[in-house]
């Protein structure tokens, strides 16, 4: 009988900790907030017409800023802490406004390694040193898999002739979609 009890002691303590340890990993890993950068190659798909895109993003800054000065879709090879490689389909359309005279309204759609989907929007204004202020952030209604209701900022955006780097926060709620 001592024998039992002593079995069933460690099997409780195991199952204890176990469930401990998963409250833990659950906790750690929904709501995580760390952060986020991506390196990214760009390539020119296509031009449109303005008033092509029809996203909210895009007709809130026709609103503010008149019709967009050029319109385009743009392919993205990127690379992130959080997904791995990937690529990307953006949208971009370029208005009069910001210090330089130039505003950039972006939006894109990236699939990461696994297949799980980010989705980011925002604008980024040139500057006339030719860095960026960029505010671009996650879209969780439209991120998918372990991104699923993802949310965060990126405030950092660098650019370089093709590509460039973007860098903020993101936090995920660990969900699928």
């Amino acid at each position: 009988m001592k024998h039992t009890n002593h079995i069933i002691r460690r099997a409780g303590l195991a199952v204890a900790i176990g469930l401990t340890c998963m409250l833990f990993l659950n906790n750690v890993l929904a709501g995580d907030t760390k952060p986020f950068k991506e390196t990214f190659n760009e390539l020119l798909i296509t031009s449109l017409n303005p008033g092509a895109l029809p996203q909210p993003l895009f007709t809130e800054a026709r609103k503010a800023h008149g019709p967009e000065r050029w319109s385009g879709v743009i392919q993205l090879f990127t690379h992130s802490n959080v997904g791995g490689k990937g690529n990307a389909v953006g949208f971009e359309n370029v208005h009069s406004g910001g210090p330089t005279g130039t505003i950039l309204y972006l939006m894109f759609y990236e699939t990461t390694a696994d297949g799980d989907m980010l989705v980011i929007a925002g604008t980024a204004i040139p500057q006339s040193d030719g860095s960026f202020e960029g505010h671009l952030e996650f879209l969780p209604e439209l991120c998918t898999g372990r991104f699923a209701g993802a949310t965060g900022v990126i405030d950092s955006l660098r650019a370089f002739p093709g590509g460039g780097v973007i860098e903020g926060t993101i936090t995920t709620v660990g969900g699928k979609k």
